[in-house]
């Protein structure tokens, strides 16, 4: 099993590659993606994006700080604790999260095509459950539920 997830993930780096090289995107990290794609409208503490456990509160720092160098987030003061920033997306940061979220949506597109759309959304709902609690979770964002896709 492992061999087979180390296989899919390098399957997938390299259709992420080819796609941010056919466009203009920046993002080079997954991470990054991940943090675009996780930020709320009206943005979130970095505390709040490390919660899921997935990455460290100092490599959100990073993340944060090259999002901010690519002009695609903004950090501001929290009006609600001065010791605290949230992090926002620049309108170019909401482009690039939508241009992310297409590559993405190809992918899909085309695996589904490769082993079938009934295959594909079985495929799809088993990651979406077994994943489902490890998730991060952030305030006012709600991700598709599994039961929102029908593997039939």
């Amino acid at each position: 099993m492992l061999d087979a997830v180390e296989w899919f993930q390098r399957r997938l780096d390299a259709e992420f590659r080819a796609h941010r090289e056919d466009s203009d995107n920046p993002v080079t990290r997954g991470s990054q993606g991940r943090i675009l794609h996780l930020l709320p409208q009206d943005g979130a503490r970095p505390t709040d994006l490390a919660a899921g456990g997935w990455i460290t509160k100092q490599a959100i720092g990073q993340r944060v700080r090259e999002l901010e160098e690519m002009g695609l987030a903004q950090t501001d003061p929290d009006p609600d604790d001065g010791r605290a920033i949230i992090v926002r997306r620049t309108p170019a940061g909401d482009r690039m999260a939508a241009d992310i979220l297409e590559a993405i949506a190809a992918v899909e597109r085309s695996w589904a095509e490769e082993v079938g759309e009934k295959r594909y959304a079985t495929f799809r709902a088993v990651l979406d459950e077994l994943g489902a609690d490890h998730a991060p979770a952030l305030p006012d964002r709600q991700a598709a539920a599994p039961s929102d896709r029908d593997p039939t």
